[in-house]
């Protein structure tokens, strides 16, 4: 029964990091140590369906409470303790690269071909920066959290339906935020803004209110689903085929996202920038990360998986 609650619980903290631009909802599900379980659970859907499917929906209802949770919170607590909140973030996933960090050394007959995880480093590091500059530098799309769908029309369901198989792929293959990706695309606070709606029960007295949240939700949620039956299993492939160029790859995606939250959220934090946010990130938010951090990767029992030859 506990098993079933500690499921549920991670769920809901991959729920939560799904909704913050720069986290992957992946990087904490493999910071937890069921990134790999979740992947087979999905790969192998049509063998074994019964027990995979229990395992998906103990962990897909606490992803989905996450979500909701987060949508409710997030934009008060980046409008009143935006460092703080970066901050802390920024150090529960360095944590996990750090706790992590026996996992990314190479054996004796790894050493002399070294340079292909540097490669692999690299390019996943930059791919992140260069999206970051894409959206902050080229496009120039100004956000705010007030973003909101006004009208929901063809060409929005198909930016939604495409958005979310990124996010998917995102959180399919830790490192990449599909937060991040929903922000590059101009959809992060719409998105967020539609899901908090949805607890609000006087908007469903609004007219076409119900409407207008299921030209939104529909064409993620066929997204969703389309990305993660047709992405599952070569995700697997992969990360059991390069086992460990695969976690320098994850690793450049993470120490990226993690510059990259704190660039789309620069003009903010220098709007409100105060000596005492500066304090508590330090003392407060950066201890409590790393701690979590901590904490996670001690209990997260991740399954040893060699690479495969």
């Amino acid at each position: 029964r506990m098993k079933h609650i500690v499921l549920f619980l991670k769920g809901i903290a991959i729920g939560i990091a799904n909704m913050i631009a720069g986290l992957s909802g992946g990087t904490i599900a493999y910071i937890l140590g069921i990134y790999e379980e979740f992947i087979s659970a999905l790969a192998n859907l049509t063998k074994k369906f019964w027990p995979n499917f229990l395992y998906l929906l103990k962990v897909g209802i606490g992803i989905v409470l996450g979500i909701v949770l987060a949508a409710k919170v997030l934009n008060i607590m980046f409008a009143r303790i935006l460092l703080e909140t970066v901050v802390f973030f920024a150090a529960l996933v360095l944590g996990g690269i750090f706790m992590d960090r026996k996992n990314l050394k190479l054996e004796e007959d790894e050493k002399s071909k070294s340079y292909k995880y540097i490669i692999g480093f690299i390019l996943a590091f930059l791919l992140v920066i260069g999206l970051t500059i894409v959206n902050v530098i080229v496009l120039k799309n100004p956000q705010t959290p007030d973003d909101r769908f006004i009208e929901v029309g063809f060409k929005e369901m198909v930016i939604l339906f495409f958005s979310m198989m990124l996010a998917t792929l995102a959180m399919i293959f830790p490192g990449i935020s599909g937060s991040l990706m929903f922000m590059i695309l101009g959809v992060y606070y719409p998105i967020l803004n539609a899901i908090s709606d949805l607890t609000v029960f006087s908007n469903y007295s609004t007219e076409g209110f119900i409407l207008n949240e299921l030209l939104i939700i529909l064409p993620m949620l066929l997204g969703g689903v389309i990305s993660l039956l047709f992405l599952s299993k070569p995700i697997k492939w992969v990360f059991n085929k390069y086992h460990k160029i695969t976690l320098y790859v994850i690793s450049g995606f993470v120490i990226a996202s993690v510059i990259a939250i704190f660039v789309l959220n620069f003009d903010g934090i220098k709007e409100s920038f105060k000596i005492w946010h500066l304090l508590l990130s330090i003392f407060v938010s950066l201890p409590l990360g790393f701690g979590l951090s901590y904490l996670l990767h001690r209990f997260g029992n991740k399954p040893e998986i060699k690479e495969e030859k």
